[in-house]
């Protein structure tokens, strides 16, 4: 241990510099046709009603979508 309480860490556990792997489910790919363009609004601000309605409203539309069986 060195000073500072940490065992020294040798060369062979040391991660290697090339490209990181990807970690975490593979994304199912949608064909150009069939995917829904997405409209970028302006955000309303937090704590309004307008905000509140559009969450939830968004939160409707992605449980619609699981039972459907198109969401992760």
């Amino acid at each position: 241990m060195d000073s500072s309480g940490h065992l020294p860490k040798s060369d062979s556990a040391a991660r290697p510099l090339g490209e990181a792997k990807r970690r975490g489910r593979p994304r199912k790919r949608i064909n150009g046709a069939a995917a829904v363009p997405v409209t970028a609004r302006p955000q309303a601000a937090v704590g309004t009603l307008t905000r509140t309605k559009s969450l939830l409203a968004a939160a409707l539309k992605v449980w619609e979508l699981k039972q459907r069986g198109l969401g992760g």
